[in-house]
């Protein structure tokens, strides 16, 4: 289990006395943890090589139920949220202009489970409902010797020029994963190119919901670990971590998606648990 895995572990117990009793559809924090991140890799603006800029201000819009339900979460749980993000553009190395900042906003348009979330690259911002300071990465060792903090020198960003080429060091084999979607419960091993889930047995993945269409979304590989979504023309239409999609949209490790009253959660693990699809 990874570092933010046991983080969120860790949210979701924090927060579970603030839903019990209350509908599965409403947004809860371990959901907006996920969109969160996910949102922050989506928006990251590569500077240099091995360098990129992510998003450190995020104003999350929720339904008007969901809004006051958010309030009601207090100051421990907002915070929680805004340190896991900060960790894993940490995690990540990703830098940021200032702290991660958090913002909560209520649109009438949206319905209860709705949420949407929109990050970027700003300077401090006034009264955010939460931040959290994101750790620099651990400095790399290099040949040249450490300036003392009271040095004179100027800061720079630039890196000495090694006196002789470095040998290669040899890179541990990737480690293969595979991807599953949790339906229902149930999961369902992508051992294919395309998958298509909907509501006719002829589908690759039947759901039994109502609301859900035909033939509703297909989920697509684009290389190793990569994987899309998109909506077939559906009725209801297919939201992925909160947003309806309209085109081709990338999922990753725990993104979410929901369609008709399903949830449907998109995995990455390294073993092979799950039904074949």
């Amino acid at each position: 289990m990874g570092f933010l895995d046991k983080v969120e572990r860790g949210l979701e117990k924090v927060v579970t006395s603030f839903f019990r009793g209350t509908s599965t559809s409403e947004v809860k924090p371990v959901e907006l943890t996920t969109a969160l991140r996910n949102e922050m890799d989506r928006g990251i603006l590569p500077i240099s090589e091995g360098r990129s800029l992510a998003p450190n201000d995020f104003v999350v819009s929720l339904s008007e139920k969901d809004f006051e339900t958010a309030k009601g979460w207090g100051s421990s749980v907002v915070n929680e949220l805004a340190k896991v993000t900060a960790e894993h553009a940490s995690t990540q190395g990703y830098s940021v202009q200032s702290d991660i900042m958090i913002h909560f906003v209520s649109d009438p348009s949206f319905k209860v489970g709705e949420m949407e979330i929109n990050g970027s690259i700003k300077d401090a911002s006034s009264k955010p409902a939460a931040s959290a300071p994101v750790r620099e990465p651990a400095p790399k060792p290099s040949g040249a010797a450490a300036v003392p903090p009271d040095s004179a020198a100027p800061k720079t960003t630039a890196q000495p020029r090694p006196t002789s080429r470095p040998k290669p060091q040899p890179t541990a084999p990737s480690i293969p994963k595979q991807a599953i979607l949790e339906v229902d419960g149930q999961r369902f091993a992508l051992h294919h190119h395309s998958i298509v889930l909907g509501r006719s047995a002829s589908t690759d993945i039947p759901v039994d919901d109502s609301g859900v269409s035909r033939q509703h979304v297909r989920v697509e590989t684009r290389g190793q670990n990569i994987y899309v979504v998109s909506d077939l023309g559906s009725t209801n239409g297919t939201y992925v971590d909160g947003k309806k999609i309209s085109t081709e949209t990338r999922i990753f490790d725990g993104s979410i998606i929901n369609i008709g009253q399903t949830k449907i959660v998109f995995r990455l693990i390294t073993t092979n648990n799950g039904d074949h699809a």
